[in-house]
């Protein structure tokens, strides 16, 4: 009896890991996405780009709202900050945890 209660244990720790390593998988591949939009946006006014952003946001399926976040140029330099709640499911039918991502970065656009 001992071993399945630890196997049972065990397999809820391991689906809490997977749960929260795909949601920060999920915010890594947006971030990654974000900064190649960024990189290559040297054509693109600010609301161009934040609406790019928003795109990239709903192909990957991550509610973000247009208000939520900024998009500021100085010169060749472009700073983007926004945030998003992600629900995980540590516990299978139990309540999901609210994760805060934060987006945050500056970072020099390309030049033509």
């Amino acid at each position: 009896m001992s071993t399945f209660i630890k196997l049972v244990i065990t397999a809820l720790i391991l689906n809490a890991c997977f749960q929260g390593g795909r949601s920060a998988w999920a915010f890594y591949q947006f971030q990654d996405s974000v900064q190649q939009a960024v990189l290559f946006s040297t054509t693109q006014t600010p609301e161009q780009l934040k609406g790019r952003i928003a795109a990239i946001a709903r192909e990957q399926q991550i509610e973000l709202e247009p208000a939520s976040f900024t998009v500021a140029y100085m010169a060749t330099q472009a700073r983007i900050k926004a945030s998003y709640v992600d629900d995980v499911a540590l516990l299978p039918g139990g309540r999901p945890y609210k994760w805060a991502h934060a987006l945050d970065i500056d970072m020099r656009r390309m030049a033509y």
